[in-house]
């Protein structure tokens, strides 16, 4: 929080450095900006790149979610679970914002996530935060035609491990995720599989006679 407050504050003093610097000399800064009501400068707006509003349209919404988590120390016979999640879209449409809860014979489980473009990585960045903690993404996650693949690396009881991210069969209605994990640069086993459903189509399908 300190850090954020402290580059608000920066910005802030670039800003007015700035407009103090274009009144004194007259001379414009960049590209001229438009004047709102009151002759207060409006800042220009930045606009979601494409792969962002490709998935922005993919899964924003109300899902229902089933796990199957794989054989694991915390579940040696493995185990599934269920839940609910809703995306949304975050300030400008330049991140998406996962509220994440579901249940399971290992009990409760709750998670946030947000996720972004980073133009300057090439591909989507991210932050999850749960009980255990919160994390940034060391890695990337990019668009494979109609598939959506991330590599990243976290510590997992005291080891680093390796992670593979996969959304896949993705329709309107659903969609897929697979992670997979294992030493760096050893073999990948599964770890959990999430099956999404859009929560109109569940209702659709209770409905049904």
């Amino acid at each position: 929080m300190r850090k954020i407050a402290l580059c608000l504050a920066l910005g802030c003093a670039m800003v007015a450095a700035a407009q103090d610097e274009t009144q004194s000399s007259g001379k414009e800064l960049g590209k001229p900006t438009d004047k709102k009501a009151g002759g207060q400068m409006s800042m220009p707006m930045a606009k979601p790149s494409p792969e962002m509003q490709k998935l922005s349209k993919t899964v924003v919404g109300t899902w229902s979610v089933a796990e199957k988590h794989e054989p694991s120390p915390w579940a040696p016979k493995g185990a599934t679970g269920k839940g609910t999640t809703v995306f949304k879209n975050g300030p400008g449409g330049l991140s998406l914002v996962q509220d994440y809860k579901s249940s399971s014979k290992m009990g409760g489980f709750a998670g946030l996530g947000v996720r972004w473009w980073d133009a300057q990585a090439g591909g989507f960045k991210g932050l999850w935060c749960d009980p255990a903690g919160c994390t940034v993404s060391k890695g990337i996650a990019k668009w494979d035609g109609n598939n959506l693949v991330g590599t990243d690396e976290m510590d997992m009881m005291g080891q680093k491990v390796a992670v593979k991210e996969m959304w896949t069969d993705i329709t309107p209605d659903s969609f897929t995720l697979k992670m997979e994990g294992g030493p760096p640069g050893g073999e990948m086993k599964p770890m959990i599989t999430i099956k999404y459903t859009r929560a109109t189509a569940v209702k659709a399908e209770v409905k049904k006679p």
